[in-house]
């Protein structure tokens, strides 16, 4: 899937962080990445790659083309995970659970 400026717009939107925490994390510079936003210039390879990685570090996955073109969701990240799994029996044995 191309790496597109809505894609990338709509991308910090869902993992909610701004266009600073985005670039620190892709290692692009923020006029660099705004830029590339807001249709102004193009990013190489290597820099998209980067962006790509960064944008699916904050927990946003990106979905495979359909007819209705590409989409985004937003996924639990590792440390989430983890503490999913660490809540599983919180609560101690489960017991019978038929309610009367």
């Amino acid at each position: 899937m191309d790496l597109t400026p809505s894609l990338v717009n709509a991308a910090r939107a869902l993992a909610k962080i701004d266009r600073q925490q985005l670039a620190a994390k892709a290692g692009l510079e923020v006029d660099t990445l705004a830029n590339f936003e807001d249709g102004l210039s193009d990013l190489d390879a290597a820099a998209r790659d980067k962006l790509r990685q960064a944008i699916e570090h904050f927990g946003v996955e990106f979905l495979p083309p359909t007819d209705a073109g590409p989409g985004l969701r937003l996924k639990f990240n590792e440390q989430e995970t983890g503490q999913l799994l660490g809540w599983e029996g919180e609560g101690g044995m489960p017991g019978e659970d038929d309610v009367p």
